[in-house]
Parts: structure tokens; C-alpha cells; sequence
């Protein structure tokens, strides 16, 4: 706002050292005003004089080419800074409406900087108030914003994540596998794992319900996320529950992804003797033959397989 203040400055001498001849012009009370109401804080009012001003030059022809020119530069500027101010007292819907007023007077004006910035800060609105929204747990105000943010730059892997985010918490899962994936795609550092999370937890809730068929649904989507690396966990419970599900080919797969861990071997030995694999099935009792909870068994099976 320097700029402003020196063109408040540099006008006002231009006024006084014309008023000795220069009653008359009215436009240069009017900008005296805005002037004032600016200096005392009242940047709105100053905004309405700075048009009225505006108005008044412009009909005055030449002689009131410097003021217009004046007002066209300080009206978007007054309107700018002032919107900023809403956005930090989280006033979004007053900054959104002088963001708009700033954009508009400064693209009327040729004032293409100001338009740009007034632009750029336009889109951020919706970010902030979403923020606002969802750590307020108001999920339903959250989405909304991110989605107009994703609808106003579909490029924007943070608006997804959080549209995401907030879906996961108001329980839409289905749709936040949408928009997590979307900010994946879009290079999002974060999504990846709250993807994952929410995946763990699916699995945890049909782990419990003994639904076998869900489980290794989850389990398989947790593995898909990095293919290069599953995870232990997931892949134990998935292998777990395809071995009670009878699908022995999927939970030797799953399990494979578990780690060098007694359960793992027990239930890949288990698998590989059920699909009638002796070979593989042998390996794997091997590994848990010394093993205090499988060890009994284990001798029994390596018996009767000849391994």
C-alpha cells in the first residue's frame, strides 16, 4: 500500500496548488474525501468516493485526466488490500465478493496486475474456508469448497486430497477412493496414504466380521497402492482370510508379501499342501518345525509328506 500513499500525496499537491483557480472542480473534493476516509480506515467509503471522484474527472475531460487516472490505479488496490484483510479474519464470503469487485474494476481499468493477482486470490478462497471447514469437523461446508476448488483447476492435487480427506470423515468412502486416487494422479505426497489407511481400516472392520471375501478385497487394494513393496500386514490378514476362503492360489500370493514370520509360513505351508504343492509345502514346514506353536504339527506334516 506505499504506492497508494504516495498517490494520495502527489494528488493532493496537484489539488491545492490548483485551487486558487479551480473552485469549481468538484471531482477534486470528491477524491479529497476518499483520501480522507482512507487515512481514517474506512477503506469502503473511500472506495465510493474514489468512483464518485472517477466519475466526475472523466466528465470533466482534460482537466481531469490525472485524477481518473489516479482513481482507476487506487480503487482496485483499496479493493484488493481490503479483501485480503477478510480473508485473514476469515470473513470469506465479504473477501470473495471484493476479490470479485477487484477484478472487475481492475480489468474495466486496464489494470491487468492487480486482475491477475485478484484472480489468483479468488481461487484461494474456497481452499481456506474448506480448511476452515473441516477442521471445524463440518464435512458437508469442507466438500463443497473442494469440490468448487477442484471445479475451478482440475489440476489441483490438494483440493482432491482434501476433498478426499473430508469424504473419508462424513463416512463416503466410495467417493473418497475417487478423489484420493485423482490426487494421486496428480502427484499429491499425502494421498497415497491416507488411501491406505482407509483401506487398513476397511480391512480391520471386515476382519472382524469374518468376511473373507472383503478382506482380501482390501488386502489387494492396500498392495496395489505400491506393488514394488506390500505390506506386511495387509498381506497376512489377506493371505489369512483367502486360505479360510479356500482360494489357496490368492492367499499363497498375499502371503508372499507377508515377511519371514511363523504365521506367514505356517499359512503358506498350509496353502501349498492344500493346492497340492508337496514340494513348496515342505519348505515352509521346514521353517516352522522349530517354531514352539507349530513345531508338533509341523514334524507330523513333513512325516506324512516325506518331505
Amino acid at each position: 500500500m506505499k504506492r497508494i500513499t504516495k498517490l494520495f500525496l502527489t494528488v493532493a499537491v496537484v489539488l491545492f496548488a490548483g485551487s486558487s483557480f479551480a473552485q469549481d472542480i468538484t471531482f477534486g473534493d470528491a477524491f479529497n474525501k476518499g483520501n480522507e476516509a482512507y487515512q481514517a480506515g474506512n477503506a469502503l467509503e473511500a472506495v465510493a468516493q474514489f468512483k464518485q471522484a472517477l466519475k466526475l474527472a472523466q466528465e470533466a475531460g482534460d482537466e481531469g485526466i490525472e485524477i481518473a487516472e489516479n482513481c482507476k490505479d487506487l480503487i482496485p488496490q483499496i479493493l484488493l488490500a481490503e479483501a485480503g484483510k477478510n480473508v485473514a479474519a476469515k470473513n470469506y464470503d465479504k473477501a470473495e465478493e471484493l476479490f470479485n469487485d477487484a477484478l472487475a474494476t481492475a480489468t474495466e481499468y486496464g489494470n491487468a496486475d492487480i486482475a491477475k493477482s485478484a484472480k489468483e486470490k479468488l481461487a484461494q478462497i474456497p481452499m481456506a474456508k474448506g480448511a476452515d471447514a473441516l477442521n471445524s469437523k463440518d464435512f458437508t461446508t469442507a466438500i463443497d469448497c473442494f469440490k468448487k476448488a477442484t471445479e475451478q483447476n482440475p489440476q489441483n492435487a490438494t483440493a482432491f486430497y482434501y476433498l478426499g480427506a473430508a469424504q473419508n470423515s462424513a463416512n463416503m468412502d466410495a467417493d473418497a477412493e475417487v478423489s484420493l486416487k485423482k490426487a494421486i494422479e496428480l502427484g499429491n505426497a499425502n494421498a497415497k496414504g491416507m488411501l491406505k489407511n482407509m483401506y487398513m481400516v476397511e480391512l480391520s472392520s471386515a476382519n472382524k466380521a469374518k468376511n473373507f471375501a472383503k478382506v482380501v478385497e482390501a488386502a489387494e487394494k492396500v498392495n496395489a497402492l505400491n506393488p514394488d513393496a506390500p505390506d506386511a500386514q495387509a498381506s497376512l490378514f489377506g493371505g489369512i482370510a483367502a486360505y479360510n476362503a479356500k482360494n489357496y492360489t490368492k492367499a499363497i500370493n498375499l502371503l508372499k508379501g507377508a515377511g519371514n514370520n511363523a504365521n506367514a509360513n505356517y499359512y503358506l505351508a498350509m496353502s501349498y499342501d492344500k493346492a497340492g504343492n508337496k514340494k513348496q509345502a515342505c519348505v515352509y514346514f521346514k521353517k516352522i518345525v522349530n517354531e514352539a506353536k507349530f513345531a508338533a504339527f509341523a514334524k507330523q506334516k513333513i512325516t506324512a509328506l516325506g518331505c
